[in-house]
C-alpha cells in the first residue's frame, strides 16, 4: 500500500494533492463573513446554447466597425487610435496583436489630452521599464520596488479608464464597452433621464462630472481570444500556438467558447509584474498560465503603454463570470485598510444595492471569488502606476451553470436579459464616475486619509476581506467626518486600527507540491529502511529519482 501511495505521489507532475483550509485560514486571520450570493439557473449541459452572432451578441469585426462609425460621426468629441505590439517570442514563435483605444471629452477634445495619447509610446517604453526594474522585487513585492513616477497634473480634469473584453469568452463585457461608448457620444439631459431611471438629480450630477472627465476605453483587449470564440471547436485557424507546459499537463484544449488566455493561451490578466510568477495552490494551468516572463504578451504591453501616457486617476477592469466589484489586492484574501479602500467598499455597496439589487459580491476579490490570483492588470496599477481607484466588475455569472458551458456561464442567453444587464451596470459606470468627480474617494479630487461627509453616512458593507480593524477604522473615519468624538483620539483610534490589520499570505501551488514531494520522499525513505535493499515494487523506474 505504501509503495503504490509513494509510486502516485511521485508520478504526480502538475497536480497538487494537499486540500488547503481555507476557512481555518480566514478565521486566524480575522476575516469576516461577507455577503457572496449565488446566482443563475441550472442549465442542461447536453443543451449547452452558442452565441446568436447575427442576434443577441456581435461579432468582433462588427463590433468593432460600428465603433469606428460612432466615434467619426462624434469627432469633435471622440478620438479612436489602433496600437499595435509585438510580444516575446514563445518557443521560437513571434506573436503581434492590436488594440483600439477611444478616448472621450465632453464638449471637445482638449489639446492636452490629444497630446497625451498622440504620445503613447511604443514597448520600448515596455521593454526599458523591465530592463530597470528587477523582476524578483516585483515577484514578492518587495520594499524595492519603485512605482512608475506620474508626470501629468491631477488638478485638472479627472481622467478614468476602461477596459473591456479582456479575457475572450466575456461577451457581455465588450456589448457593454460599445453600450456605454454610444451613451457618452448621446449625451444629454434628454437621453439620461431615462437610463438613470428619471433621477434629474442624479442626471445633473452626471452630465457636470462629464463635462470634467476625460474617458478612455479599450472596447476589446483580447481580440485574438475573441476570434477563437467566435468559431467552431474543429477550426483552429485562430491557435496561435499552444505552449509546451500547457501540453505536457496531459489536459485537452477547452472549448472554443470557453477561451479566457489570448491565442497562445497565456492570460493577460496573470502576465503583469506585481506577484508574476507565483502560481494559487488550485493553479489552473489553461485558464491563467502566466507566461514566460512578465508583460510577455503584446495585450498587456499595450495596457501598459496606454496607462503610462494616460496616467488616470482610476482604471475600471470590466469581466464577467460572477456578479462582483472588488479592489486590489488579488493575492490574498485580506484587503487594504486604508481610506480610500474602505471609502470605496461604501460606494460599491450603495451601487450594488442600487444598479444590481444586491446580487454582488463587493471588497477584495482573494476571499470572494474563492481563489487568489498573482500578476493581475489591477495589482499593478496599483502598485506600478499608483492608481488610487483600480476596480474589477463581474458584470455577469451563472454559477450554477455547466462549468464546461461557457457560453451560459459567462454571459445571459437571451437579449432582453442582456440588455439589462449592460444598462445597469452602465448606469453603474455613470454614477463611479459621479462619485469620482465628487472626491468620494479619498486621494481623487479630494485629501489623503478622510472620508467626506456623504461617505461617512453611507452604512459599513458586509464586504469580503475585512477583519474588524477594517470595520474600527471605518467608523473612527466617519466619526471624524461628522465631527463625533474627540478628533485626536479618533485619529489614533484608525491608526492604530490600520496598522494592527493582519496580513494572509495564502499556501502558493509550489509550496504545496513540494510538500507533496517531500511526502513522497519521506516515505519512500521509510520503505528503503524497513526493506532494505530491495526494490521498492510499484514505483517506475524514471521515478526512481
Amino acid at each position: 500500500l505504501l509503495s503504490g501511495l509513494v509510486a502516485f505521489l511521485s508520478g504526480v507532475h502538475s497536480q497538487v494533492l494537499f486540500q488547503v483550509d481555507k476557512q481555518a485560514l480566514f478565521k486566524e486571520a480575522g476575516l469576516l463573513k461577507c455577503d457572496t450570493p449565488m446566482v443563475g439557473e441550472h442549465m442542461d449541459y447536453l443543451k449547452a446554447p452558442t452565441p446568436d452572432w447575427n442576434g443577441t451578441y456581435s461579432l468582433l469585426e462588427d463590433q468593432t466597425k460600428r465603433i469606428y462609425d460612432l466615434v467619426k460621426a462624434n469627432s469633435k468629441e471622440m478620438n479612436i487610435q489602433n496600437l499595435y505590439s509585438e510580444g516575446l517570442p514563445v518557443d521560437m514563435k513571434n506573436y503581434s496583436t492590436d488594440v483600439e483605444l477611444v478616448v472621450y471629452e465632453r464638449g471637445g477634445l482638449s489639446p492636452e489630452t490629444v497630446q497625451a495619447v498622440n504620445g503613447i509610446e511604443g514597448d520600448e517604453v515596455v521593454l526599458n521599464w523591465l530592463r530597470d526594474n528587477p523582476r524578483e522585487d516585483w515577484s514578492a513585492l518587495s520594499d524595492n520596488i519603485k512605482p512608475i513616477p506620474r508626470k501629468r497634473p491631477v488638478d485638472g480634469k479627472l481622467r478614468v479608464a476602461f477596459v473591456f473584453g479582456e479575457h475572450g469568452r466575456e461577451l457581455v463585457s465588450t456589448e457593454m464597452g460599445e453600450f456605454f461608448l454610444k451613451v457618452l457620444a448621446e449625451s444629454s439631459t434628454e437621453t439620461l433621464l431615462p437610463l438613470l431611471n428619471g433621477d434629474s438629480k442624479l442626471v445633473k450630477e452626471v452630465l457636470e462630472a462629464l463635462d470634467n472627465t476625460v474617458i478612455h476605453a479599450v472596447p476589446c483587449e483580447n481580440k485574438n481570444g475573441r476570434r477563437i470564440v467566435e468559431t467552431k471547436d474543429e477550426d483552429d485557424k485562430n491557435v496561435y500556438h499552444i505552449p509546451q507546459e500547457l501540453l505536457d499537463t496531459g489536459r485537452r484544449k477547452p472549448p472554443n467558447q470557453c477561451q479566457r488566455a489570448n491565442s497562445r493561451f497565456i492570460d493577460p490578466n496573470r502576465n503583469w509584474p506585481a506577484k508574476w510568477g507565483n502560481k494559487p495552490y488550485d493553479y489552473q494551468p489553461w485558464q491563467e498560465y502566466p507566461g514566460p516572463e512578465p508583460l510577455s504578451e503584446p495585450e498587456s504591453r499595450l495596457m501598459f503603454r496606454i496607462m503610462h501616457a494616460v496616467e488616470p486617476h482610476a482604471v475600471v477592469n470590466v469581466h464577467s463570470g460572477m456578479h462582483g466589484m472588488f479592489l486590489p489586492p488579488d493575492y490574498t484574501p485580506v484587503m487594504v485598510n486604508n481610506a480610500a479602500t474602505l471609502a470605496q467598499v461604501r460606494l460599491q455597496k450603495y451601487l450594488n444595492d442600487k444598479w444590481m439589487g444586491g446580487k454582488s459580491s463587493i471588497g477584495g476579490a482573494g476571499y470572494a471569488v474563492s481563489y487568489v490570483a498573482y500578476g493581475t492588470f489591477g495589482e499593478f496599477m496599483h502598485n506600478g502606476f499608483q492608481v488610487k481607484s483600480p476596480q474589477t466588475w463581474e458584470m455577469y455569472g451563472n454559477e450554477y451553470a455547466f462549468k464546461g458551458a461557457c457560453f451560459s456561464e459567462f454571459n445571459p442567453l437571451v437579449e432582453d436579459k442582456l440588455n439589462e444587464y449592460v444598462r445597469n451596470w452602465t448606469g453603474v459606470a455613470l454614477e463611479h464616475i459621479s462619485n469620482l468627480y465628487k472626491g468620494l474617494v479619498p486621494g481623487i479630487r479630494s485629501p489623503e486619509g478622510v472620508f467626506s461627509e456623504e461617505v461617512a453616512k453611507l452604512p459599513n458593507p458586509n464586504a469580503c476581506g475585512l477583519t474588524k480593524n477594517h470595520i474600527d477604522a471605518m467608523d473612527g473615519l466617519s466619526d471624524i467626518a461628522l465631527g463625533r468624538g474627540n478628533r485626536s483620539e479618533r485619529l489614533r483610534f484608525v491608526e492604530e486600527a490600520m496598522e494592527n490589520t493582519a496580513v494572509l499570505n495564502m499556501p502558493t501551488y509550489k509550496e504545496l507540491f513540494d510538500k507533496q514531494n517531500n511526502v513522497a520522499e519521506a516515505l519512500a525513505g521509510g520503505i528503503h529502511e524497513e526493506m532494505g535493499t530491495q526494490d521498492i515494487h510499484g514505483i517506475p523506474e524514471e521515478h526512481g529519482k
